[in-house]
């Protein structure tokens, strides 16, 4: 097996974990795949998509965690959806789907425009700016996210249908996990990564919203990610929290 050298660039955990759930999830599938690489953090530094994670791959630098694990599989020859029929691969698509752009954005809306998360959230992204121009630096790029987030569509709905459509996909999530272990198979793949990515931000992070509530009352997805951290996060809290 080819062993590249990565480079996973990330955001500092600023949330007493990795708070990108997107930066988690592939940590998170690199981790399960025994993929060996190293971290550099940072708040400023962004990659050719202008987004973090971002990671540099044998001298290449490469956006988006779906492009990073796909180019990572091709070199390494560690693809671990091959025992997956066409179904379970359509169902981890979908899945992935659900978590990565949709839910993503309910989470996003709960930090950043909810004022109960913002004011927690908040203090805690910007601690690192000098506190002479913290609050214009915090004001300036939260209209730029409500900006993101009306141009993408869910917060030009109500709190209430915000958390609404939120409930709805955990509540899905759960109902497609059941009582199994990972969402297909016996062992984790790609979704397991991108579910685990997110929940875990909901889960774990010191941040309370409609969202947690709603976690917190599906016991299946609660255990899967006890399982996740215990097993691919056994030594660092960057990866859960405490």
């Amino acid at each position: 097996m080819i062993q590249p050298s990565i480079t996973v660039h990330q955001f500092p955990p600023f949330l007493q974990m990795q708070p990108s759930p997107f930066g988690l999830k592939l940590e998170t599938w690199l981790r399960m795949r025994g993929i060996p690489y190293d971290i550099q953090m940072s708040f400023t530094k962004a990659g050719p998509k202008n987004k973090i994670p971002f990671a540099n791959i044998d001298g290449e630098v490469i956006g988006d965690s779906e492009i990073i694990i796909d180019r990572v599989q091709r070199m390494t020859g560690c693809n671990g959806d091959t025992a997956l029929n066409d179904q379970q691969k359509a169902k981890g698509i979908l899945i992935r789907r659900m978590v990565e752009e949709h839910l993503y954005f309910v989470l996003m809306h709960s930090r950043w425009i909810d004022d109960t998360g913002w004011d927690i959230f908040g203090p805690l992204v910007f601690s690192h700016i000098p506190s002479l121009i913290r609050p214009i630096i915090s004001r300036k790029i939260r209209k730029m996210v409500l900006r993101n987030l009306m141009s993408q569509g869910i917060s030009r709905h109500s709190n209430a249908e915000i958390y609404a459509k939120g409930d709805a996909d955990i509540r899905a999530l759960s109902a497609l996990l059941g009582d199994a272990d990972y969402f297909l198979g016996e062992q984790p793949d790609v979704a397991d990564a991108s579910a685990y990515g997110l929940l875990a931000n909901i889960l774990y992070a010191p941040l309370e919203s409609p969202l947690c509530e709603t976690l917190r009352e599906c016991r299946n997805l609660i255990d899967f990610c006890d399982r996740m951290r215990a097993d691919v996060w056994p030594d660092s809290p960057r990866g859960g929290g405490e």
